[in-house]
């Protein structure tokens, strides 16, 4: 698709913000940096919508290695990534995660589009 042809379509009404930062809790150095997220509270069902919409995605779909705790080791299961571009700030590194919709997403909005045309007497 050429370039000047593509149209963002967020999945999320809001971008959620994210930083990285020094963790003042861990007092041993184990884990010296803390990662958090604000999440906008209108976001949250959009969010949801679109990691399902990923899981459904096999082409999304990567092997991934994650840690169980249960087994109190690292096991290989199948991941999907979410990305976020940053930057270094004054407090640490920030940036937004601002998704673009699934295929499935669009075409799902699409279909709905089209019943509600198909709907109106006019």
């Amino acid at each position: 698709m050429p370039r000047n042809d593509f149209k963002f379509q967020p999945a999320l009404p809001y971008p959620i913000k994210w930083s990285v930062s020094e963790n003042t809790y861990d007092e041993e150095g184990k884990f010296p940096q803390q990662l958090a997220q604000a999440i906008p509270v209108a976001s949250i069902p959009a969010y949801c919508d679109y990691l399902m919409s990923l899981g459904d995605a096999n082409e999304k779909i990567k092997k991934g290695k994650v840690w169980d705790f249960s087994k109190n080791e690292e096991v290989e299961v199948d991941v999907v990534w979410i990305n976020a571009k940053g930057k270094d700030g004054q407090y640490g590194v920030f940036g937004n995660i601002n998704p673009q919709k699934t295929e499935s997403q669009i075409a799902a909005l699409d279909q709905r589009k089209a019943s509600v045309s198909e709907e109106t007497p006019f």
